[in-house]
C-alpha cells in the first residue's frame, strides 16, 4: 500500500513476536571533522553528508547546519511514521508534504546570555492528500507524533563518553 513494504515489516514484526531478543536494533553514525565547522557525516554506506554552518556563525555555509538536519530528521520521521499508519489503515496517500521550524536563541549558543539552547517553540505542519477524511487524517497524525522514534528521541536524555 502506498510503495511500502509491508510484507517486510510484517516479517520482521512476527520474527521480533518470536524472539524478542530480535526487537532492539543499533543504528550509527559517525561525524569526521573536516575544518573549521564542516564535519562530514557518515551513515552505513551512504555517500557522506557534509555540515556546516552559515557564515555569520563560522561556517562556509557548505551544507546544513546541526539544528537544519535535527528538525528535517524529526520531519522526516514524523511524516514517514504518519505515511506507515494510514497505509496500515487502507488509505490512499496522494501527497504527503511535513513543514517543520522552530527558533533557536544564537545567543545561548555563543554564550552571551544563559537560557534554553536548544529549539524553541517548534512547529510540524502537515499537508497530506488522502483518501482519509481529515478528522481520521488528524487523528492518525496525533498518534504519529507519539509514536515517531527520532520525536521520542528528542525526549531523551544523552550519555556522553570521552575516550
Amino acid at each position: 500500500m502506498n510503495g511500502i513494504n509491508f510484507d517486510a515489516v510484517e516479517q520482521t514484526a512476527k520474527a521480533i513476536s518470536e524472539d524478542r531478543s530480535l526487537k532492539m536494533r543499533n543504528w550509527k553514525a559517525q561525524i569526521k571533522w573536516e575544518s573549521g565547522v564542516v564535519n562530514k557525516l557518515h551513515i552505513r554506506d551512504f555517500d557522506p553528508i557534509t555540515m556546516d554552518e552559515p557564515a555569520p556563525l563560522g561556517g562556509t555555509d557548505t551544507g546544513a547546519n546541526p539544528v537544519e538536519m535535527l528538525i528535517g530528521t524529526a520531519g522526516s520521521c514524523f511524516a514517514i511514521t504518519f505515511e506507515v499508519l494510514a497505509s496500515q489503515q487502507g488509505i490512499t496517500l496522494d501527497d504527503v508534504v511535513v513543514d517543520v521550524e522552530g527558533d533557536l536563541n544564537a545567543a545561548v549558543f555563543l554564550g552571551i546570555e544563559e537560557g534554553d539552547g536548544g529549539i524553541l517553540d517548534p512547529i510540524i505542519t502537515l499537508k497530506a492528500t488522502t483518501s482519509a477524511p481529515k478528522e481520521q487524517v488528524e487523528e492518525i497524525a496525533k498518534v504519529a507524533l507519539q509514536k515517531s522514534p527520532v520525536l521520542a528521541s528528542m525526549k531523551t536524555e544523552l550519555r556522553l563518553e570521552i575516550v
